[in-house]
């Protein structure tokens, strides 16, 4: 199984919000101010984690 996880946010502009993430514009996903980085590990271990133990219960 493969998945993609999309974390979605208060401050996401009302017109977005529950529509897919790609129509963010281009510079959401290129400007450095949004890319993954070390400062998101602690996120993304938890989330990691809570996947693993969600896939233990199968």
């Amino acid at each position: 199984m493969h998945a993609h996880v999309w974390p979605r946010f208060e401050w996401e502009p009302t017109e977005l919000v529950g529509k897919p993430v790609w129509l963010y514009p281009g510079d959401r996903w290129s400007d450095e101010g949004f890319r993954l980085g070390p400062q998101h590990d602690v996120l993304r271990d938890g989330i990691e984690s809570e996947l693993d133990r969600l896939r233990s219960m199968g």
